[in-house]
């Protein structure tokens, strides 16, 4: 596995490269840029290419939904009479905070 580079910063590029791509791949490759930090496919392609770090942009709508599941949980525990034999209840709930509190960290 190689290791990342950083992003050149500043850099002014003037060479263009034709890609021909399906509608779909099209499609594809711009919500991948689109859920990224990179501000338009064109960057995002580059650092993929390039080796350079990419990161995942977590939408907080994402994180609201996680902890909206997370209060559905504990509302069936309280309802099932607080019954949890098995601790998934409790499982559940703290894998929901570990992922919660990790995108968040990298959001």
């Amino acid at each position: 596995m190689t290791t990342r580079q950083k992003r050149p910063q500043k850099v002014h590029r003037d060479q263009h490269l034709s890609v021909r791509l399906t509608a779909e791949e099209k499609q594809h490759l711009l919500e991948k840029a689109q859920q990224s930090d990179a501000r338009n496919a064109s960057e995002f392609v580059r650092s993929t290419a390039m080796n350079y770090p990419v990161k995942s942009v977590v939408t907080h709508e994402a994180i609201n939904e996680l902890r909206r599941l997370g209060g559905l949980v504990k509302h069936l525990f309280l309802e099932g009479g607080r019954e949890d034999p098995n601790g998934q209840y409790l499982a559940t709930l703290h894998e929901l905070k570990a992922a919660i509190h990790r995108l968040g960290r990298d959001s």
